[in-house]
């Protein structure tokens, strides 16, 4: 779709977990969502497993637990059926606005998850939950053409890509930071790539970038409460690639932008009352509106 010389608009929505968004705008030319579609009924046991672990790493023991042990599979596996089936219907609807949806998928998508050990979960589902839906596309480690504009996208990641905080690195050996720094720049290098291109870059990346106003953990049920808990992938592309404008989610706290160099970097929020309306001419954001309902 190309709209060669007018202003391009984009609905922007944030983290829905599950809720169907409410469209407060109108006359817009395509949709961009930062993921998180499916409900989150099994984050209070995802941070009850991140208490425990913790606990027990500074007590020496290297023995884990996942959520799922502490409900039982067959409990667990309902919770993300009935998750996905959530996400489905937010997809559906934002599918049925007949204009291009640019999407990436969040931590909360049941993407394939290689290293997990429950085989229902390593295979993954965030196929089937876009599948058959011909308006949506998937920008995950992708560049894909919008008119004017390229959108390349980051997805998944829920917090930085490796340890920055030293409280976590301690609990890491020297090793484990070495493998997660490798795994780290293969990462970078694959998104990095995707910028080589004279044309205006949407970056849309699940998780806002790192160290920043939009990223702070404010949330005391966090076991992260206090942190910058942004994506250092999306901070270190931001600052040596400079996209016209950065969009992400995740941090449930924030619903604004900042301006880091020429980039502007906006946290769509949460919920299905928040809403962003975003004009864009050539390399400049010509109106950028975020409308926030009464929950």
């Amino acid at each position: 779709m190309s709209l060669d010389n007018k202003i391009m608009k984009f609905l922007i929505v944030g983290d829905l977990h599950g809720n169907v968004p409410e469209i407060h705008f109108k006359n817009f030319d395509a949709i961009i969502a930062p993921g998180d579609f499916c409900s989150d009924t099994a984050r209070k046991y995802m941070f009850d497993a991140i208490r425990i672990n913790q606990e027990a790493k500074k007590n020496g023991s290297k023995k884990e637990i996942d959520w799922y042990d502490l409900v039982g599979k067959k409990k667990a596996k309902q919770m993300v059926e009935k998750s996905l089936s959530d996400g489905r219907k937010i997809l559906e609807k934002l599918n049925s606005f007949d204009v291009p949806v640019y999407i990436v998928p969040g931590n909360w998508d049941w993407t394939d998850q290689k290293d997990e050990k429950w085989e229902f979960l390593r295979k993954g589902h965030y196929d089937v939950l876009i599948r058959g839906l011909q308006n949506v596309f998937d920008c995950h480690a992708k560049r894909i053409n919008a008119g004017e504009f390229y959108i390349i996208g980051h997805g998944i990641t829920s917090g930085p890509e490796y340890p920055v905080h030293n409280d976590l690195i301690k609990t890491f050996t020297k090793k484990e930071l070495q493998q997660k720094k490798r795994k780290f720049n293969i990462i970078y290098k694959r998104v990095e790539k995707l910028f080589r291109t004279d044309r205006p870059v949407i970056f849309l990346t699940h998780n806002v970038p790192y160290n920043t106003k939009l990223d702070m953990i404010t949330n005391r049920d966090s076991p992260k409460y206090g942190y910058h808990y942004g994506s250092v992938l999306a901070r270190k592309i931001v600052d040596e690639k400079q996209p016209l404008v950065c969009i992400g989610g995740h941090m449930h706290e924030h619903f604004t932008k900042q301006k880091l160099g020429r980039t502007v970097c906006i946290n769509a929020g949460f919920g299905s009352y928040v809403n962003i309306l975003m004009e864009l001419n050539g390399n400049r954001i010509t109106n950028l509106k975020f409308y926030q309902a009464t929950k």
